[in-house]
C-alpha cells in the first residue's frame, strides 16, 4: 500500500493548498499540536486560564456569493457568508476547549465598485443572526463590531474574515496528547439539516472551494466577471465544469450555487454540550477542515488513524469528483468527505456521544479507531474509493 500525498496537486494548480506545509514551515509549527487552535498566556494573568486569538473566514466561498449576485441581482446571497467566517473559528477554537468568553470582531475587505454597500448591510446582519442562533442553543457570544475597508486595488470582489478571543480554564483545555490506542473515532455529518439549519446542507463547508467551484462552474463565469478568476491561472484550470451557478442539479435537490453557499455548520453547541458530560473521556476534538480527513494527522503522538466505516459520499463531492477526474486520494486530503467534526474517545462513551448528536439533529457514527504506532503519525482510509495511507 503506497503512501498518498497529503497535498493535493489539482488543489495546487489553482494556487490553494489544503494541507499548507509552507505556512507551517514558516511560522516554524511542529508536525504536530497538542491543541486544536494555539493557547497563549492569559493576558489577564491569571495562570490558571489558558487564551485564544484565532482568526479565520469564509475564503474564495464569497465569489459564490457575488456570482449568485451578479446572476439574481439579490444581495441576499452574501449574508450566510458571516455564519461561514464565525463558525471556522469558533468551531476551531472550540476543539481545544474553548466555548465561552467568546468575543468576535469581524474584518470585511472589498472592492466597492463592484460590491454595493446593501451587500456590507447583509453580511453584518448575517453575523447577528448567527450569533443569536449559538446564544439560544447556550454559546455565549459577544460581536465587537469590526472593520469594513474599500480596497479595491487589492481585493477583486470580496473577503469576508473574523477574529475571535476566548479565556478558557487550563482545565477544560482539550490535550490531544492523551490519544491512545483504543480510542474509537466518532464522525458528526456535515450533511441533512440539523435542528437549527433552515434547510437541508451539501456539506461543502468552507474549504476546498477554489477546487469545487472552478472544477463545477463553467467557463460563462470567468468571462462574463473576470475579476472572479486570478489572471495567472491557467485557463485549463480555472472555470472548467458545466453549470451556470443557477442551475439546478436533481442529485444535489438544490441548485450548483445553493450547494456551494450552503452554511458552514456549527457543531459548537454539540461540543459545549460534550465536554460538559464527558470532558475526561474527550481526547481529542478535530474540525475536518484545511487537510480534510487528514486534518486529523497533526495531533496526538505516534497514532495511527484508521477510517473504515465513513459516511456514504455526498452527492456535491461525487460531483466535484467525477467532473473533475480528481483522485480519491486528493479529494479526502482537500474536502470532509462527509463529516466536518470528529472525535476520539474512550470506547465506552461513543454511543452516548452519538446519542447526544441526535439530540441536534446530527448524524453520528464510529467511523474508525485509533492504533499505536512507533514513528510519525499516519491516517489510513479504507473506503468504497479506495485504501488510502497518509
Amino acid at each position: 500500500m503506497n503512501k498518498s500525498r497529503t497535498e493535493s496537486s489539482a488543489y495546487a494548480a489553482l494556487g490553494a493548498s489544503s494541507a499548507k506545509a509552507g505556512v507551517l514551515n514558516a511560522i516554524g509549527e511542529g508536525s504536530t499540536s497538542r491543541y486544536f487552535a494555539s493557547p497563549v498566556s492569559d493576558p489577564a494573568g491569571d495562570p490558571n486560564y489558558a487564551y485564544f486569538l484565532h482568526a479565520d473566514g469564509a475564503g474564495t466561498k464569497s465569489i459564490v456569493a457575488y456570482l449568485l449576485y451578479r446572476e439574481t441581482g439579490d444581495v441576499g446571497w452574501f449574508r450566510s457568508l458571516a455564519t461561514d467566517s464565525l463558525v471556522m473559528n469558533i468551531d476551531d477554537v472550540a476543539c481545544a476547549g474553548g466555548v465561552s468568553e467568546l468575543v468576535l470582531s469581524n474584518t470585511i475587505g472589498r472592492n466597492r465598485n463592484l460590491i454595493p454597500d446593501e451587500a456590507i448591510a447583509q453580511i453584518i446582519q448575517g453575523y447577528s443572526d448567527a450569533a443569536a442562533t449559538l446564544r439560544d442553543l447556550g454559546v455565549e457570544i459577544t460581536l465587537s463590531g469590526g472593520e469594513t475597508a474599500d480596497v479595491g486595488d487589492l481585493v477583486r470582489t470580496i473577503i469576508v474574515d473574523s477574529t475571535l478571543s476566548a479565556r478558557v480554564p487550563k482545565t477544560a483545555l482539550v490535550d490531544t496528547y492523551r490519544v491512545r490506542a483504543g480510542d474509537l473515532i466518532v464522525g458528526f455529518s456535515s450533511t441533512g439539516q440539523c435542528c437549527f439549519e433552515s434547510r437541508p446542507n451539501s456539506g461543502i463547508g468552507s474549504n476546498g472551494l477554489s477546487l469545487a467551484r472552478n472544477t463545477l462552474l463553467s467557463p460563462y463565469h470567468a468571462e462574463q466577471y473576470p475579476e472572479v478568476s486570478d489572471p495567472f491561472l491557467s485557463r485549463s484550470v480555472a472555470y472548467r465544469g458545466p453549470y451556470k451557478v443557477t442551475d439546478m442539479i436533481p442529485a444535489l435537490n438544490m441548485t450548483v450555487g445553493e450547494a456551494l453557499l450552503s452554511p458552514t455548520r456549527s457543531y459548537a453547541p454539540l461540543i459545549k454540550k460534550a465536554l460538559g458530560e464527558f470532558a475526561g473521556s474527550i481526547h481529542s476534538l478535530i474540525h475536518c477542515t484545511g487537510g480534510g480527513q487528514t486534518k486529523i494527522k497533526r495531533f496526538g503522538q505516534r497514532v495511527r488513524f484508521e477510517k473504515d466505516n465513513l459516511f456514504p459520499t455526498p452527492p456535491i463531492f461525487s460531483l466535484i469528483q467525477s467532473l473533475g477526474s480528481i483522485p480519491w486520494s486528493e479529494m479526502y486530503a482537500v474536502f470532509n468527505m462527509g463529516h466536518r467534526l470528529e472525535a476520539c474517545v474512550e470506547a465506552g462513551v461513543a454511543p452516548e456521544l452519538i446519542s447526544l448528536a441526535s439530540q441536534f439533529g446530527i448524524a453520528a457514527k464510529v467511523i474508525g479507531r485509533v492504533t499505536s504506532l512507533d514513528g510519525e503519525n499516519e491516517v489510513v482510509i479504507s473506503s468504497p474509493h479506495g485504501t488510502f495511507t497518509y
